[in-house]
């Protein structure tokens, strides 16, 4: 089983994902690794979207393989005040992902309400790509909805752990749900097995 979100190699596989351009070269270098490209919420204010816009239709021509990420909302306190330029940032992610046909790996803290209307629109559009949800921590009821949409989801020990975890993810389809280290790729091995053990074997 590979990693599905993670921003370090590991000897696993996986997705590798980039927080600030300044990442792509690395990841693009890393072998054994699927690299996705992108620009966390974190940093959007930090980012020239139409500078961002060409660099990434570029890169995912050259790099056939890759994805599209990490990208999304975060309406958080600390980052909520950047979120018109997280917002134009995701949408520039979304239409890339679209038109090379990746996937799209989405950050989503305290904003995966907004995230879903946004996701409906596209769909509505016939515009949406394959989608990732990271560190998923979503109702059950949320998730259907966005299973609706034809995504996937990534956990970590973090989500895991959680005392509601057991409620938000075993009843999640077999074949959408899958475990990340996200920045703790020491967590790997706990991670599987938490998962497993709350899939009911899965690992």
């Amino acid at each position: 089983m590979k990693d599905y979100h993670t921003h370090h190699p590991s000897p696993h596989g996986g997705y590798l994902c980039a927080i600030t351009r300044s990442d792509w070269e690395r990841i693009a270098a890393t072998e054994g690794m699927t690299p996705c490209f992108g620009i966390h919420p974190w940093h959007a204010h930090e980012a020239d979207p139409a500078e961002l816009a060409f660099e990434l239709d570029d890169w995912l021509t050259r790099h056939p393989e890759a994805g599209v990420g990490e990208t999304g909302l975060d309406a958080s306190p600390r980052h909520a005040g950047t979120l018109d330029a997280q917002r134009l940032l995701l949408h520039i992610h979304l239409g890339a992902a679209f038109r090379h046909e990746r996937i799209i790996h989405l950050h989503g803290a305290q904003a995966w309400s907004e995230l879903l209307d946004i996701l409906r629109e596209r769909h509505r559009c016939g515009t949406l790509p394959r989608i990732l949800l990271h560190a998923w921590n979503g109702s059950h009821e949320m998730a259907r909805e966005f299973l609706q949409l034809g995504a996937f989801f990534s956990v970590g020990l973090r989500e895991l752990s959680h005392s509601r975890a057991a409620e938000r993810y075993a009843r999640i389809p077999e074949g959408r749900l899958f475990p990340e280290t996200d920045d703790h790729p020491e967590n790997w091995a706990r991670t599987v097995a938490l998962l497993g053990l709350i899939r009911g074997g899965l690992a």
